[in-house]
């Protein structure tokens, strides 16, 4: 299942300005009140300044990079949340997903094997914790290099779950710890924002077009600073 989101940065300013501006154009017949078409603005506004600033200045500024990062995590959050209000709402038709370039669901599921994400390894992942406050978990069979990075055969998306510290030493099931979940995604990286920052363990595993979860991967510890 593809990402409606695009992984490029000029993709993803392209999609932004498409969507906030159709519901905004729209916001009566999609069910979107001043104050969420305000928010979106805001986060477009922002993350679109900031990639500006970064591609004037990509070559000098390493903080234009860490702006421009931060604000399309944030925007990502914002953007995620919009589209499921959006997705389950009964108001919003399928031509109308279509223009606000969002995933249209199937109405009939795909036939599978609900076996056969049991079978499938369980992603990897790999913490990048440069920016402060956030931590990008990259998961796949090759999450170091995002380009060789895809999904296996019958994977829909990665369930993330999140450990506030480490696991700690001689547990003897990591299962009674108080786990949580995060996101379920279909994208690698997926960004959590931990503005205090703090020890953060993530485990993954991964899940098939009707949500059957496969086996859980090993947890990764990483630590974020605030």
């Amino acid at each position: 299942m593809a990402d409606y989101m695009p992984k490029t940065d000029p993709g993803f300013r392209e999609w932004i300005e498409n969507f906030v501006t159709y519901a905004g154009a729209h916001a009566a017949e999609l069910g979107l009140a001043a104050d969420q078409i305000a928010e979106m603005q805001a986060v477009r506004v922002a993350f679109v300044n900031a990639y500006i600033a970064y591609q004037a200045a990509q070559d000098a500024a390493k903080g234009a990079t860490e702006n421009k990062e931060e604000k399309r995590a944030q925007a990502e959050v914002v953007m995620r949340r919009y589209v499921n209000i959006l997705q389950v709402s009964p108001a919003v038709s399928d031509p109308e997903r279509l223009a606000l370039r969002i995933t249209v669901r199937d109405k009939e599921p795909t036939p599978t094997d609900p076996t056969a994400i049991l079978r499938v390894i369980p992603p990897k992942l790999h913490l990048g914790t440069a920016q402060p406050g956030l931590a990008v978990v990259h998961f796949g069979l090759e999450p170091t290099d995002e380009r060789r990075n895809a999904k296996p055969k019958g994977v829909a998306g990665v369930r993330l779950q999140m450990l506030e510290g480490s696991v700690p030493s001689g547990t003897a099931n990591i299962n009674s710890l108080p786990w949580r979940w995060v996101a379920d995604d279909t994208e690698s990286p997926y960004y959590y924002i931990a503005t205090g920052g703090g020890t953060f363990t993530f485990r993954a595993q991964w899940f098939d077009v009707l949500m059957n979860l496969g086996p859980l991967g090993d947890p990764v510890s990483c630590a974020v600073t605030g």
